[in-house]
């Protein structure tokens, strides 16, 4: 399906943000064999990954919230709007999902956790619980199995020299 410049425009400023972010794996408008999804944009750090679906038009986020992994399952711990400033508003978004305005050339999270810590789904050590703090309201439980699958799409199409 094709994007509109608008659109890819976006993705690769969502794309940016991710690394900015500390997300050193970041791909693309990802299609796979066997994943239903299609993300604008996918990363992954060491403790977790995250996902940008861009917005350009109001009837696109609309009909987003039909899709079934909105609500359950899906990829991405972390999971984002990202749209031109005011296009969506905070009250509207599903729970647990965050909200980045593009505004000019930068973008600004409008609805995300404080701080750049992105903690892990399962936090190991049970002081962790004390340092999560509003994390937790912002994650998901993905789809391990979609992830890797993702994960070795990613890496396959980088060690035969391609393009992620």
């Amino acid at each position: 399906m094709a994007v509109s410049a608008d659109h890819a425009a976006l993705t690769k400023k969502g794309a940016a943000w991710l690394k900015k972010n500390g997300f050193g794996v970041v791909t693309t408008e990802l299609t796979s064999l066997g994943l239903r999804e299609r993300p604008d944009v996918l990363g992954f750090r060491s403790s977790c990954s995250a996902m940008i679906e861009v917005k350009v038009s109001r009837a696109d986020f609309l009909a987003d919230q039909r899709k079934p992994e909105r609500h359950v399952g899906g990829i991405g711990v972390y999971r984002f709007y990202l749209c031109p400033e005011g296009l969506i508003r905070p009250e509207e978004l599903p729970t647990r999902w965050g909200l980045l305005y593009a505004t000019g050339r930068s973008i600004t999270a409008v609805v995300k956790a404080g701080g750049n810590h992105w903690p892990a789904l399962v936090q190991k050590h049970p002081e962790a619980e004390a340092v999560m703090g509003e994390w937790r309201d912002f994650q998901h439980e993905s789809d391990s199995e979609l992830e890797r699958q993702a994960l070795y799409s990613i890496a396959r199409r980088l060690a035969s020299g391609g393009v992620v």
